[in-house]
Order: C-alpha cells, then sequence, then structure tokens
C-alpha cells in the first residue's frame, strides 16, 4: 500500500506541475539537411509556466521516423539546466535540438558522422520537459512532423562532356551552363563554378582534387555564367600542336551551396555538395 501511495503521488505530482506548465513546439515542415543550418526558425520550442515560480528543468527531444523508431534521443547528462521562469520562454534549436547533444543511432547516425546531415526522409520530432537530476517528464510530449527533401544536385551541361571548343572562340569566352539544384530550395542557391586545367601526366580527377582552380566564381540564384579567361589559347595551342599536348584539357564542377554558405545535400549525397563534375577541350578537333 506505501508503495501504490508514493506512485499515486509521483503521478499527481506529474499532472499538477503539467496543468501550471504549457508548451508549444514549432518545427519548420522542411528544414535544411544540414543540422548545424538549423535556426530558431527552423525549431523553437515555448514554454508558459503559470505555477508562480521558476523551475529547473532539461529539455529532452526525440527524433523518429515515420513508423515510431527512435533515432535520435537527447543525451540529458550533458544537456544544460534551464531556469523556466514565470511566464512566456522560448528556447532555440541550440537548447531543443543541438547536434552535440543528441545521440544518433541507425543510417541515421552513419549519415550524421560522415556529413553532418539528415538522410532524405519524413520525420517526427517530439519534445518535452524533465526534471534536472532523475529526468521525470513534467510537461506533456509536444510532437511535430517534418521532412528532409532529396536533393538533386546541379548538373553540368555546357559545355558539355568531352566537348572540344576552337581556340579562337574560346580564348575570349567560354559559357557555361547547368541545371539547377531539385528541388527548388525556398533560399537562393549559390553555385560555385570551378574550374581545372589538366596539365600533362595528371587525370582529370587528380586536377580537381590537388590543384588551385582556374576559376572560380560564386554565382547566386542563376544556372549561367560566361567567363572571358584570357588565357592565350592560341599561342599555347600552336607552340604544342606536333606534341600529344594539341588539346588544353579542363574539368569544371559546381559546388551547391545554401543561403548560409554550407554545401546542399542530405546525407545520402557527399557532404561538400559537388556535383559530377564535366570535361571539355580547347584545340583542334581530331
Amino acid at each position: 500500500m506505501k508503495k501504490l501511495f508514493i506512485i499515486c503521488v509521483i503521478i499527481g505530482s506529474a499532472m499538477a506541475a503539467a496543468a501550471q506548465f504549457t508548451t508549444t513546439l514549432v518545427v519548420s515542415s522542411q528544414p535544411p539537411a544540414s543540422l548545424i543550418s538549423w535556426t530558431q526558425k527552423d525549431v523553437s520550442f515555448i514554454v508558459i509556466n503559470q505555477s508562480g515560480a521558476t523551475r529547473q528543468a532539461k529539455i529532452k527531444a526525440e527524433l523518429k521516423t515515420t513508423d515510431g523508431t527512435v533515432v535520435g534521443v537527447t543525451n540529458l547528462a550533458k544537456a544544460r539546466v534551464i531556469n523556466v521562469g514565470f511566464g512566456n520562454e522560448i528556447f532555440s534549436v541550440d537548447d531543443v535540438f543541438s547536434p552535440a547533444l543528441m545521440q544518433f543511432s541507425g543510417k541515421v547516425k552513419t549519415a550524421i558522422d560522415k556529413t553532418g546531415k539528415l538522410t532524405a526522409d519524413n520525420y517526427q520530432l517530439c519534445v518535452r520537459l524533465v526534471t534536472p537530476t532523475d529526468y521525470i517528464p513534467f510537461t506533456e510530449e509536444k510532437c511535430r512532423n517534418f521532412t528532409v527533401a532529396a536533393l538533386q544536385l546541379a548538373i553540368p551541361v555546357m559545355p558539355a562532356n568531352e566537348t572540344v571548343l576552337k581556340p579562337e572562340a574560346a580564348q575570349s569566352v567560354i559559357t557555361f551552363r547547368w541545371t539547377p539544384v531539385t528541388p527548388i530550395p525556398s533560399a537562393p542557391v549559390t553555385y560555385r563554378l570551378l574550374v581545372f586545367e589538366v596539365p600533362d601526366k595528371q587525370t582529370p580527377m587528380q586536377a580537381l582534387r590537388s590543384n588551385m582552380p582556374l576559376l572560380q566564381k560564386d554565382i547566386i540564384g542563376t544556372t549561367q555564367y560566361i567567363w572571358q579567361p584570357q588565357l592565350a589559347m592560341m599561342g599555347r595551342y600552336q607552340k604544342d600542336s606536333v606534341t600529344s599536348q594539341e588539346k588544353r584539357t579542363f574539368i569544371w564542377t559546381l559546388q551547391c551551396l545554401d543561403s548560409n554558405g554550407q554545401p546542399l545535400g542530405d546525407g545520402h549525397i557527399n557532404g561538400d555538395g559537388i556535383s559530377e563534375p564535366g570535361i571539355f577541350y580547347v584545340g583542334k578537333k581530331d
């Protein structure tokens, strides 16, 4: 009987506390995949304290997939103790869903560890207040659904792969075109255009990974750039026309960035937001 009485007291106290504290969870329907890009507009947790006194608490969050599987939970041992004063308090993403405090599992953990991003999927975020020592919940759990959209990064279109450009034209103007990121994000995408020359004894991918770019240009919101290289294409071509370097080889790609300068994509895509490259040549056609 004594044990039953204690349990009833605990339940009654929790119910009384829940009546004195009301909460609202706000989650963007389609936040960025990159967790470090989340801001207060993506997640906020509003607490209304009607008890008349300040109370200490910790915020417990659980990330679930649509089938209810928990794939992330707050490490309450590391979570900071908050003081919930009388009236309204708004807690930001740093308090509610900080990557540094979340313990992820399964494929979500693999994606976060590799790219810092959630995989494209439908999720549910659930949040409540718990006591700071024994982690007993004292507010109702609030849950909101959100989606991390699967993104298709930009694809180089022009110059088309393996195209040979005439040196007379390429010396003055080379036009680059690419497909936009899809689906189109709410904020304008920054396309970082990168062009590398491939010297003799290097493969195009080696040049891409290790050389300094001939061109690095950020283009916001549009999918075309006209480059005036002024690289003396004619002189170089004529000098080497009888050698193995009859064509100068170039490789180009795009890095897709969000409005905060973070690479776009989700946990299924490489973490740098770089598209598959294209190769073009300047010189005589075979």
